[in-house]
Protein backbone atom coordinates (compact mmCIF):
# COMPACT_ATOMS: atom_id res chain seq x y z
CA UNK A 1 0.00 0.00 0.00
CA UNK A 2 2.79 2.42 0.90
CA UNK A 3 4.49 1.77 -2.44
CA UNK A 4 1.29 2.73 -4.29
CA UNK A 5 0.94 5.88 -2.24
CA UNK A 6 4.51 6.82 -3.08
CA UNK A 7 3.91 6.46 -6.84
CA UNK A 8 0.71 8.57 -6.81
CA UNK A 9 2.44 11.97 -6.39
CA UNK A 10 4.64 11.15 -9.40
CA UNK A 11 1.57 10.59 -11.59
CA UNK A 12 0.04 13.85 -10.34
CA UNK A 13 3.25 15.77 -11.10
CA UNK A 14 3.46 14.31 -14.63
CA UNK A 15 -0.18 15.22 -15.34
CA UNK A 16 0.35 18.79 -14.18
CA UNK A 17 3.49 19.09 -16.31
CA UNK A 18 1.65 17.72 -19.37
CA UNK A 19 -1.16 20.24 -18.94
CA UNK A 20 1.36 23.04 -18.54
CA UNK A 21 2.98 22.13 -21.85
CA UNK A 22 -0.31 22.14 -23.78
CA UNK A 23 -0.33 25.18 -26.09
CA UNK A 24 -2.95 27.86 -25.71
CA UNK A 25 -4.79 28.33 -28.99
CA UNK A 26 -7.50 30.34 -30.70
CA UNK A 27 -9.80 29.02 -33.45
CA UNK A 28 -11.24 31.38 -36.05
CA UNK A 29 -12.97 31.24 -39.42
CA UNK A 30 -12.30 33.17 -42.61
CA UNK A 31 -14.29 33.41 -45.82
CA UNK A 32 -13.12 34.48 -49.26
CA UNK A 33 -14.92 35.03 -52.56
CA UNK A 34 -13.83 35.40 -56.17
CA UNK A 35 -15.72 36.09 -59.39
CA UNK A 36 -14.89 34.00 -62.44
CA UNK A 37 -16.44 33.15 -65.79
CA UNK A 38 -17.06 29.43 -66.43
CA UNK A 39 -14.77 28.06 -69.12
CA UNK A 40 -16.72 24.96 -70.22
CA UNK A 41 -20.06 24.56 -71.95
CA UNK A 42 -21.98 21.33 -71.30
CA UNK A 43 -25.15 20.61 -73.28
CA UNK A 44 -27.37 17.58 -72.69
CA UNK A 45 -29.55 16.01 -75.38
CA UNK A 46 -32.09 13.23 -74.76
CA UNK A 47 -32.63 10.30 -77.09
CA UNK A 48 -35.07 7.46 -76.56
CA UNK A 49 -36.81 4.52 -78.15
CA UNK A 50 -40.21 3.16 -77.14
CA UNK A 51 -41.84 -0.11 -78.16
CA UNK A 52 -43.72 -3.09 -76.76
CA UNK A 53 -40.61 -5.26 -77.17
CA UNK A 54 -37.35 -4.27 -75.53
CA UNK A 55 -35.29 -5.21 -78.59
CA UNK A 56 -37.37 -2.93 -80.80
CA UNK A 57 -37.02 -0.09 -78.28
CA UNK A 58 -33.22 -0.48 -78.29
CA UNK A 59 -33.15 -0.47 -82.11
CA UNK A 60 -35.19 2.74 -82.20
CA UNK A 61 -32.91 4.33 -79.60
CA UNK A 62 -29.77 3.37 -81.52
CA UNK A 63 -31.10 4.90 -84.74
CA UNK A 64 -32.14 8.13 -83.03
CA UNK A 65 -28.90 8.38 -81.04
CA UNK A 66 -26.77 7.91 -84.18
CA UNK A 67 -28.74 10.58 -86.03
CA UNK A 68 -28.45 12.97 -83.10
CA UNK A 69 -24.69 12.41 -82.70
CA UNK A 70 -24.06 13.00 -86.42
CA UNK A 71 -26.11 16.18 -86.39
CA UNK A 72 -24.30 17.56 -83.34
CA UNK A 73 -20.88 16.64 -84.72
CA UNK A 74 -21.66 18.48 -87.96
CA UNK A 75 -22.71 21.57 -86.02
CA UNK A 76 -19.52 21.56 -83.95
CA UNK A 77 -17.32 21.25 -87.03
CA UNK A 78 -19.26 24.03 -88.73
CA UNK A 79 -18.51 26.32 -85.78
CA UNK A 80 -14.84 25.31 -85.63
CA UNK A 81 -15.14 23.58 -82.25
CA UNK A 82 -12.69 20.76 -83.02
CA UNK A 83 -11.79 20.25 -79.32
CA UNK A 84 -15.38 19.55 -78.34
CA UNK A 85 -16.45 16.04 -77.33
CA UNK A 86 -19.70 14.06 -77.25
CA UNK A 87 -20.19 11.41 -74.57
CA UNK A 88 -22.99 8.86 -74.11
CA UNK A 89 -24.24 8.59 -70.52
CA UNK A 90 -25.44 4.99 -70.91
CA UNK A 91 -28.85 3.34 -71.08
CA UNK A 92 -31.78 4.04 -68.75
CA UNK A 93 -34.79 1.73 -68.73
CA UNK A 94 -38.41 2.67 -68.11
CA UNK A 95 -41.84 1.11 -68.49
CA UNK A 96 -42.92 -2.48 -67.91
CA UNK A 97 -39.76 -3.96 -69.37
CA UNK A 98 -37.26 -1.98 -67.33
CA UNK A 99 -37.02 0.06 -64.19
CA UNK A 100 -40.09 -1.45 -62.53
CA UNK A 101 -43.15 -0.49 -60.59
CA UNK A 102 -42.28 3.14 -59.83
CA UNK A 103 -42.19 4.27 -63.47
CA UNK A 104 -45.22 2.13 -64.34
CA UNK A 105 -47.15 3.69 -61.46
CA UNK A 106 -46.17 7.23 -62.52
CA UNK A 107 -47.16 6.51 -66.10
CA UNK A 108 -50.57 5.23 -65.04
CA UNK A 109 -51.00 8.11 -62.59
CA UNK A 110 -50.59 10.52 -65.50
CA UNK A 111 -53.41 8.80 -67.34
CA UNK A 112 -51.07 7.23 -69.90
CA UNK A 113 -51.73 3.50 -69.29
CA UNK A 114 -50.65 2.54 -72.80
CA UNK A 115 -47.24 4.12 -72.29
CA UNK A 116 -46.91 2.36 -68.92
CA UNK A 117 -47.26 -1.00 -70.70
CA UNK A 118 -44.43 -0.23 -73.13
CA UNK A 119 -40.68 -0.38 -72.71
CA UNK A 120 -38.74 2.86 -73.03
CA UNK A 121 -34.97 2.89 -73.37
CA UNK A 122 -33.24 6.26 -73.20
CA UNK A 123 -29.82 7.83 -73.09
CA UNK A 124 -28.27 11.28 -73.05
CA UNK A 125 -25.58 12.71 -75.27
CA UNK A 126 -23.47 15.28 -73.45
CA UNK A 127 -21.63 17.80 -75.58
CA UNK A 128 -18.63 19.40 -73.83
CA UNK A 129 -17.04 22.50 -75.35
CA UNK A 130 -13.89 23.86 -73.59
CA UNK A 131 -12.55 27.40 -73.65
CA UNK A 132 -15.88 29.21 -73.89
CA UNK A 133 -14.70 31.88 -71.44
CA UNK A 134 -12.51 33.24 -74.26
CA UNK A 135 -15.38 33.38 -76.79
CA UNK A 136 -17.26 36.61 -77.53
CA UNK A 137 -20.81 36.50 -76.16
CA UNK A 138 -22.37 36.69 -79.63
CA UNK A 139 -20.28 33.79 -80.92
CA UNK A 140 -21.13 31.67 -77.87
CA UNK A 141 -24.84 32.45 -78.19
CA UNK A 142 -24.78 31.41 -81.85
CA UNK A 143 -23.01 28.13 -80.97
CA UNK A 144 -25.57 27.28 -78.28
CA UNK A 145 -28.56 28.14 -80.45
CA UNK A 146 -27.18 26.12 -83.37
CA UNK A 147 -26.67 23.03 -81.20
CA UNK A 148 -30.13 23.38 -79.65
CA UNK A 149 -31.77 23.65 -83.08
CA UNK A 150 -29.79 20.71 -84.47
CA UNK A 151 -30.75 18.62 -81.45
CA UNK A 152 -34.43 19.46 -81.79
CA UNK A 153 -34.39 18.71 -85.52
CA UNK A 154 -32.81 15.32 -84.77
CA UNK A 155 -35.62 14.45 -82.34
CA UNK A 156 -33.98 15.14 -78.99
CA UNK A 157 -36.45 15.56 -76.12
CA UNK A 158 -39.48 14.04 -77.84
CA UNK A 159 -40.11 11.54 -75.05
CA UNK A 160 -39.81 14.13 -72.29
CA UNK A 161 -42.27 16.37 -74.07
CA UNK A 162 -44.84 13.56 -74.31
CA UNK A 163 -44.43 12.18 -70.78
CA UNK A 164 -46.57 12.98 -67.77
CA UNK A 165 -45.59 15.91 -65.57
CA UNK A 166 -44.33 13.78 -62.64
CA UNK A 167 -41.89 11.84 -64.82
CA UNK A 168 -40.58 15.00 -66.48
CA UNK A 169 -40.06 16.69 -63.11
CA UNK A 170 -38.13 13.76 -61.63
CA UNK A 171 -36.00 13.40 -64.76
CA UNK A 172 -35.11 17.08 -64.88
CA UNK A 173 -34.53 17.40 -61.12
CA UNK A 174 -32.33 14.35 -60.61
CA UNK A 175 -31.02 12.90 -63.84
CA UNK A 176 -31.89 14.94 -66.89
CA UNK A 177 -29.05 17.38 -67.29
CA UNK A 178 -29.54 19.05 -63.89
CA UNK A 179 -32.68 20.97 -64.83
CA UNK A 180 -31.84 22.17 -68.33
CA UNK A 181 -30.03 21.31 -71.55
CA UNK A 182 -27.46 24.13 -71.27
CA UNK A 183 -24.97 24.46 -68.42
CA UNK A 184 -21.65 26.21 -67.87
CA UNK A 185 -19.00 24.91 -65.50
CA UNK A 186 -15.27 25.00 -64.67
CA UNK A 187 -12.77 22.52 -66.09
CA UNK A 188 -10.63 22.97 -62.94
CA UNK A 189 -12.83 24.16 -60.03
CA UNK A 190 -9.91 24.09 -57.56
CA UNK A 191 -7.85 26.49 -59.68
CA UNK A 192 -10.84 28.77 -60.17
CA UNK A 193 -11.39 29.10 -56.42
CA UNK A 194 -7.70 29.38 -55.43
CA UNK A 195 -7.82 33.16 -54.90
CA UNK A 196 -10.85 32.72 -52.65
CA UNK A 197 -8.80 30.34 -50.50
CA UNK A 198 -5.99 32.92 -50.23
CA UNK A 199 -8.51 35.51 -49.09
CA UNK A 200 -10.17 33.14 -46.61
CA UNK A 201 -6.85 32.25 -44.95
CA UNK A 202 -5.73 35.90 -44.81
CA UNK A 203 -9.02 36.91 -43.17
CA UNK A 204 -8.77 34.10 -40.63
CA UNK A 205 -5.26 35.22 -39.67
CA UNK A 206 -6.33 38.86 -39.43
CA UNK A 207 -9.27 37.96 -37.18
CA UNK A 208 -7.05 35.86 -34.92
CA UNK A 209 -4.50 38.68 -34.64
CA UNK A 210 -7.21 41.21 -33.75
CA UNK A 211 -8.70 39.04 -31.00
CA UNK A 212 -5.28 38.09 -29.60
CA UNK A 213 -4.15 41.74 -29.45
CA UNK A 214 -7.18 42.65 -27.32
CA UNK A 215 -5.99 40.03 -24.83
CA UNK A 216 -2.42 41.32 -24.85
CA UNK A 217 -1.25 38.31 -26.82
CA UNK A 218 0.00 37.47 -30.30
CA UNK A 219 -0.53 34.46 -32.55
CA UNK A 220 2.00 31.84 -33.61
CA UNK A 221 1.87 29.00 -36.09
CA UNK A 222 -1.31 27.39 -37.35
CA UNK A 223 -1.73 24.04 -35.55
CA UNK A 224 -4.95 22.86 -37.21
CA UNK A 225 -6.80 23.76 -40.42
CA UNK A 226 -10.22 22.58 -41.63
CA UNK A 227 -12.18 23.21 -44.82
CA UNK A 228 -15.25 24.74 -43.19
CA UNK A 229 -17.24 24.60 -46.45
CA UNK A 230 -16.96 20.79 -46.52
CA UNK A 231 -19.51 20.35 -43.74
CA UNK A 232 -19.44 19.92 -39.97
CA UNK A 233 -16.55 18.23 -38.22
CA UNK A 234 -17.17 15.00 -36.28
CA UNK A 235 -16.85 17.03 -33.09
CA UNK A 236 -19.68 19.41 -34.04
CA UNK A 237 -23.00 17.60 -34.64
CA UNK A 238 -25.42 19.30 -37.01
CA UNK A 239 -28.93 18.94 -38.35
CA UNK A 240 -28.73 15.84 -40.63
CA UNK A 241 -31.26 17.32 -43.05
CA UNK A 242 -29.22 20.51 -43.39
CA UNK A 243 -26.08 18.47 -43.98
CA UNK A 244 -27.81 16.41 -46.66
CA UNK A 245 -29.03 19.53 -48.45
CA UNK A 246 -25.53 21.03 -48.33
CA UNK A 247 -24.09 17.85 -49.85
CA UNK A 248 -26.77 17.89 -52.57
CA UNK A 249 -25.92 21.51 -53.45
CA UNK A 250 -22.19 20.77 -53.52
CA UNK A 251 -22.79 17.97 -56.01
CA UNK A 252 -23.48 20.57 -58.66
CA UNK A 253 -19.76 21.11 -59.06
CA UNK A 254 -20.04 24.84 -59.70
CA UNK A 255 -22.49 24.48 -62.58
CA UNK A 256 -24.65 27.37 -63.71
CA UNK A 257 -27.01 28.14 -66.56
CA UNK A 258 -25.37 31.53 -67.14
CA UNK A 259 -22.25 32.12 -69.18
CA UNK A 260 -21.44 35.27 -67.19
CA UNK A 261 -19.26 35.57 -64.10
CA UNK A 262 -20.29 33.62 -61.02
CA UNK A 263 -19.18 34.06 -57.42
CA UNK A 264 -17.12 31.23 -55.94
CA UNK A 265 -16.44 31.07 -52.22
CA UNK A 266 -14.17 29.27 -49.77
CA UNK A 267 -14.37 29.10 -45.99
CA UNK A 268 -11.61 27.88 -43.70
CA UNK A 269 -11.35 27.22 -39.97
CA UNK A 270 -7.85 27.71 -38.52
CA UNK A 271 -6.50 27.10 -35.03
CA UNK A 272 -3.53 29.33 -34.18
CA UNK A 273 -1.12 29.13 -31.26
CA UNK A 274 -1.44 31.95 -28.74
CA UNK A 275 1.78 33.51 -27.40
CA UNK A 276 2.78 36.31 -25.06
CA UNK A 277 4.06 39.47 -26.71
Amino acid sequence: MSRHLAILPLFVALSIAARAEEPHTITVRGRGTVSARPDTLVMTFDASGKAEKAADAIAKLRAKSDTLRTSLNDALKEKGQLNASIADTGLAWGGAGGAGEAQVFLGAMGGNREAAAETTVSTQLKVTVPGVDKMPSEELALLVSTLLDKGTDAGSGETAAGANAATVWITRAYGGGGGGPVQFTFSDPDAAVEKAWDEAIARARKRAEMIASKLGLTIGDAVRVRDAAAGPSPESPSNPYAVAMAMFSAAGGGKTTSSGEVELSAEVEVEFELKKK
